[in-house]
């Protein structure tokens, strides 16, 4: 009798594992269902997966150990679980050089937060980041209050390149080939669409919402007739699944699509160079990099005047839409080496440039439009800077952070927090990138 009691009990044990300590287990057979909701099928192969993430290429598939047979026992809990909260892992001290206040918020995995050109916080407090801690990529919440770190996807094939819509509470993300959003606040994620056809390289979401605006290469392969693209912009709407090319066919590579923070109509996009050997592309500058475009693709074209033999880069919209700021570098003639820090509006050529020693540092403007921050001043600095009336009125260094840039997760990307409190960047200075903030208290 005992035996069979015992055998009974096993066996509701067993039925019940699902929510065995209140947390669901991960089933990843082909085409299961995950208990987070997502879907996945058996992707293509880890060196063409990584290849496809043009801006990451080759130099990051250090960046998560990808399981290709797409098997998990029952039970192992690998890749977390969506709601799952992690202890805090903070760690925090007074730069000696500069006295700001420094905090490394993570050191588990590889950790980075959301590219410079997105939005990553949520709120003051709250950032969303990459971690690949399970041997996955998956996105988290990061509170700067507690330090606790919430996970938000629990996915097989998380492309490491998102939009983050703050004021709908939505971001959109690619799984594969599956585009999905997922709402910040509840953690629901949803499929929208499955790219068959044209893969997005690049893309942002209109402020609106109504449409996913991508940048493709309509011919990745190689053959005797075409090399490879063109390239094109496409619009997906969001509600009737229609796909729309919005640009001409483009013999360059189409990168950094953005869409206008205030204006739906409008986008902008770059001309991407190459500067690494083994990389897709001609090597070399563009002659125009930054371009705009609007939404129904009956209008476009190069934001402003760009110099001989000057390269922009690092472009990114204003916080009201009004400019679009970069930094820059002659690469030719005889002001070559020179650098400096800009903006341009659109269309109208209305520009300027201030001389600072920023090679191609990514930039971003704090919403007073006054306050800029970069992640390379003199070296391996991060800096901010006062630009009042198109006048630089003074320079403060903020923190040294000796990040390699071996990878697109170490460039540093420095991001301000709604409240101007924080800024938030990305680091390698102890071996594996992390997430850091430097306290600077704007307001």
């Amino acid at each position: 009798m005992k035996n069979i009691l015992s055998f009974i009990l096993f066996g509701l044990l067993i039925l019940s594992f699902p929510n065995l300590y209140g947390k669901p287990y991960n089933l990843a057979c082909k085409g299961a269902i995950l208990s987070s909701g997502s879907i996945f099928r058996s992707e293509e192969k880890q060196d063409e997966y990584f290849a496809s993430l043009e801006r990451f290429g080759k130099k990051d598939k250090d960046l998560s150990t990808y399981i290709i047979n797409d098997s998990i026992k029952i039970g192992d809990d690998v890749n977390g679980y969506v709601g799952k909260v992690l202890k805090n892992e903070k760690h925090t001290w007074k730069d000696d050089s500069t006295g700001y206040e420094i905090t490394q918020w993570t050191n588990t995995g590889t950790n980075w937060h959301l590219y410079f050109n997105d939005e990553s916080f949520i709120d003051d407090s709250t950032a969303i980041i990459y971690s690949n801690r399970t041997g996955r990529i998956n996105l988290y919440k990061l509170s700067l209050n507690n330090g606790e770190l919430t996970q938000m996807t629990a996915d097989l094939h998380v492309r490491p390149n998102v939009w983050h819509l703050k004021d709908i509470q939505t971001l959109w993300y690619l799984n594969g080939d599956t585009l999905k959003t997922l709402n910040t606040e509840t953690l629901k994620a949803n499929i929208i669409y499955v790219f068959t056809e044209y893969k997005p390289v690049s893309f942002s979401v209109t402020c609106d919402a109504k449409y996913f605006v991508f940048a493709t290469n309509k011919n990745p392969g190689y053959t005797r007739k075409c090399s490879t693209g063109p390239y094109a912009i496409y619009r997906l709407n969001l509600i009737t699944k229609e796909l729309t090319q919005i640009s001409p066919d483009y013999g360059f590579r189409i990168n950094h699509v953005l869409c206008n923070p205030v204006n739906p109509e409008l986008i902008s996009y770059c001309w991407a160079h190459v500067f690494e050997k083994n990389k897709p592309g001609i090597f070399g500058v563009p002659p125009i990099r930054i371009w705009w475009l609007n939404i129904d693709g009956t209008d476009g074209g190069p934001v402003a005047p760009q110099e001989f033999g000057l390269h922009r880069t690092h472009e990114f919209w204003f916080p009201d839409g009004s400019m679009l700021g970069f930094t820059a570098r002659y690469k030719f003639g005889i002001d070559k080496g020179k650098q400096f820090i800009g903006a341009a509006n659109y269309k109208s050529g209305d520009h300027f440039m201030i001389p600072l020693n920023v090679e191609a540092a990514h930039p971003q403007i704090f919403s007073d439009k006054e306050t800029w921050v970069t992640d390379l001043y003199n070296g391996q600095y991060l800096a901010i800077y006062k630009i009042v009336d198109r006048q630089l009125k003074y320079t403060k260094i903020l923190f040294k952070h000796n990040s390699s840039w071996s990878t697109g997760a170490s460039e540093p990307c420095p991001e301000f927090s709604p409240d101007g409190k924080n800024i938030i960047f990305n680091t390698d200075r102890t071996g594996k990138t992390q997430v850091y903030t430097v306290r600077i208290n704007l307001r």
